[in-house]
């Protein structure tokens, strides 16, 4: 199975009240063989959630039909 790569975004961002945060943002892409596995089509979800193990994640797709 091919591997990913997370991709982060950091910037200050500033609020209504005229401060600054700063935020981070995450991003991975899924294999293209995944997606073709599970259908996945525009607007599908999917949800992460913490595996077994401390290293593995569980991810389950809802198809919006």
């Amino acid at each position: 199975m091919p591997k990913t790569t997370v991709q982060v975004t950091e910037s200050t961002v500033e609020t209504s009240d005229g401060d600054t945060r700063e935020t981070k943002q995450y991003r991975v892409t899924i294999p293209k063989q995944m997606a073709e596995f599970f259908s996945l089509e525009q607007g599908d979800e999917l949800e992460w959630s913490s595996g077994s193990a401390s290293n593995k994640m569980e991810v389950t797709v809802h198809k919006n039909d």
